[in-house]
């Protein structure tokens, strides 16, 4: 009797298990490499929904991934932007989705829309995208199987951010790499309403006319908006985005406004920002939806809307300003 017991008991676990749902292979396409700053803040976000945190032994923190098979590949367009990379990277990344065959995938902005999502469109794997700065339509998104989150900079509030904490403000210019996302962002500057003076719209991906450029400003105009810096070059070859910013706010002594919260941890003035980390959620969970057994297109393409205005304490004494102390209790970091 109990040998029939312990044998019913065997054949119960092995149908509970052959039950057992295979965890959803989600494959995460990254634009830029990991150790960049807006990178690890897009994966958190994406970890928060997708993985279960729980607290081992000595407290450590164990990531489970019970439900979810997660696997990441990283397009390395900032560090590497020739043609040829983008060619070799794209037809690696598809290589990667052949043999992942994940469920699903969420990529990471613009370079990975275009160079991998737009790859797919109308075919069955499912895509999300995430931190679009250009039109879903410059990618012929939506599409049946791709839908996502676009990512639109606060570039209005930004300056009247700025505007607030110095109302002299009245004369401003525009500096940029000469990326795909610096391109939709200076579209987009074009078509928005400032009450400033707009002096020019710089973009290089050159050391020495963006140092000339920074000079240049410092008796045209009353602020710079920096935008990117992430693919600068001298004599062809990359400069780190440190070096670029280090030397920026060494030879700046204009007050800045930016766009990202990294930009504002890279030692520059004021901005109303984006979270990388909001953009990574919001992905994750259209992500869900769909391995839930929703349709693409009947999720619509939708925006983040958290907004973190800052002034960095520290760039504040360096450029020697005065100002109102409760601005600076209110946004100050």
């Amino acid at each position: 009797m109990k040998k029939n017991i312990f044998g019913l008991s065997i054949f119960a676990f092995i149908i509970l298990l052959g039950c057992a749902k295979a965890p959803k292979k989600v494959l995460l396409i990254f634009s830029y490499h990991p150790e960049y700053s807006w990178v690890v803040e897009q994966t958190k976000g994406v970890e928060e929904i997708l993985t279960e945190k729980v607290f081992g032994q000595e407290d450590e923190t164990i990531i489970q991934n019970s439900k979810y098979n997660i696997e990441k590949f990283y397009l390395d367009t900032k560090r590497k932007t020739s043609l040829e990379w983008k060619t070799e990277i794209s037809e690696k990344a598809v290589e990667k989705i052949n043999q992942f065959k994940p469920d699903i995938v969420i990529v990471f902005d613009d370079n990975a829309c275009e160079l991998v999502a737009k790859q797919y469109i109308g075919k069955k794997l499912p895509f999300v995208f995430c931190g679009m700065n250009g039109e879903p339509s410059d990618y012929g998104f939506p599409a049946e199987n791709i839908t996502g989150v676009i990512e639109r900079l606060h570039i209005n509030e930004s300056y009247k951010l700025l505007k607030q904490i110095l109302p002299d403000v009245e004369k401003i210019a525009f500096i940029t790499d000469n990326s795909i996302t610096s391109q939709k962002i200076v579209s987009r500057i074009n078509k928005t309403d400032f009450s400033a003076e707009i002096s020019e719209i710089f973009t290089t991906n050159d050391l020495e006319k963006w140092k000339t450029k920074i000079k240049d400003f410092q008796t045209n105009v009353d602020a710079i908006g920096i935008i990117l810096y992430h693919i600068i070059k001298e004599e062809g070859k990359r400069i780190p985005s440190e070096e670029v910013i280090h030397w920026t706010l060494e030879n700046n002594q204009l007050p800045e406004f930016v766009f990202w919260d990294f930009v504002i941890a890279d030692g520059t003035f004021c901005g109303v920002t984006i979270s990388g980390y909001e953009q990574g959620k919001a992905a994750a969970e259209i992500a869900v939806r769909i391995l839930n057994e929703e349709k693409p297109s009947e999720i619509q393409i939708s925006r983040t809307n958290m907004v973190i205005p800052m002034i960095n304490l520290e760039r504040t004494k360096q450029l020697n300003l005065k100002i109102d102390e409760e601005i600076l209790k209110k946004y100050g970091r």
